[in-house]
């Protein structure tokens, strides 16, 4: 497909997304057109209007910039009240510029409000041509250009018919590298060499903590494992900045039935919970053998990544853990 073709292919696949992951499509696009910026969803929807706060930050410049994302209809126009508003909630948030960011068009008093404040306007034809640009849900061939599939299905919930993929099985089993890793990933671009040089972390466990991350939908995965040049790079979804926001603050109370809800949430865990309730308890090895049943893995990678299930089983406050001569893993809900 040409160019014309490619935008209207982005524009389709983009009004079809929810309203959080348009946001983080717009943050994908921001940090693809900002390398040296670092841009991440806000942790609440209650934030002044503000969806996406981003910094560039370099040995000349520091800026504070926040970004709005309006997913409307085309025929839905952006007016001059939601920039003024949009201005207040740069001033209460301390940022230096803005940008709104919308699929439809601005009126011409919306247009001048912004142009008064400062304010950067993105309306739908140039996010889409934008997009296709930077190569971002396109690829391009020569002069043509094709649909990148796989950054689209990094979008929209797990299928949960057929086999577990091995990738949403945990191999994680410890919750305060968790939460390390989650920080080193939204106080940087994601890549994995910025969350081995913020977290500590070998390289390898950079990978796997951000793997649960997005097992527990507190990270988005903004470029296919492969067939792409770039770097694999994550991002925090508004779930995941609330969390890390509250165990920042130390507010355990508010971030922990985050973390549960993410737990019951993972695919192995919900195909678990209904035999589990069932028999009332399961042993360590009866939960190899679920794992290795219901998923693409082997009975031996099942058996490694049994333990770090186990760990997320334990945290749950409806199961508890028996130690004998094997593990049983036993279901306390009344």
């Amino acid at each position: 497909m040409d160019a014309v073709a490619a935008t209207e292919y982005v524009e389709r696949r983009a009004m079809a997304l929810s309203a959080e992951e348009f946001e983080l499509l717009c943050e994908s696009v921001l940090s693809e057109s900002l390398p040296p910026a670092r841009f991440s969803v806000t942790a609440f929807r209650q934030d002044g209007g503000i969806d996406i706060d981003g910094r560039i930050r370099n040995s000349l410049l520091d800026v504070s910039l926040g970004v709005q994302a309006k997913q409307y209809d085309p025929r839905n126009t952006v007016g001059s009240p939601a920039i003024q508003r949009f201005q207040g909630a740069l001033a209460d948030r301390g940022c230096d510029t803005g940008t709104v960011v919308t699929t439809s068009s601005f009126t011409t008093p919306a247009a001048e409000s912004a142009e008064r404040a400062g304010i950067h306007l993105v309306d739908g034809p140039e996010l889409f041509e934008s997009m296709v640009d930077l190569r971002v849900g396109v690829r391009r061939q020569s002069t043509q250009f094709e649909p990148d599939e796989e950054f689209w299905n990094l979008f929209g919930e797990a299928d949960e018919t057929g086999p577990i993929p091995s990738k949403r099985i945990p191999l994680a089993n410890s919750f305060e590298t968790l939460d390390t890793v989650l920080l080193s990933i939204g106080d940087s671009r994601g890549e994995k060499d910025d969350i081995v040089a913020s977290a500590g972390v070998s390289p390898r466990h950079a990978d796997l903590y951000a793997i649960a991350g997005w097992i527990l939908g507190f990270v988005h995965q903004e470029w296919p494992d492969e067939g792409t040049h770039r770097q694999r790079r994550w991002s925090l979804t508004r779930s995941g900045a609330r969390y890390v926001a509250y165990r920042t603050a130390e507010l355990t109370d508010e971030a922990e039935p985050l973390l549960l809800d993410g737990i019951r949430n993972a695919e192995i865990i919900e195909r678990l919970a209904h035999p589990l309730s069932e028999s009332g308890s399961l042993g360590h090895g009866e939960l190899v053998d679920f794992i290795a049943s219901e998923s693409e893995l082997s009975r031996s990678s099942a058996k490694r990544r049994a333990s770090s299930v186990g760990v997320w089983l334990a945290r749950l406050p409806e199961v508890s853990v028996e130690n004998g001569r094997e593990k049983r893993y036993v279901w306390i809900e009344s």
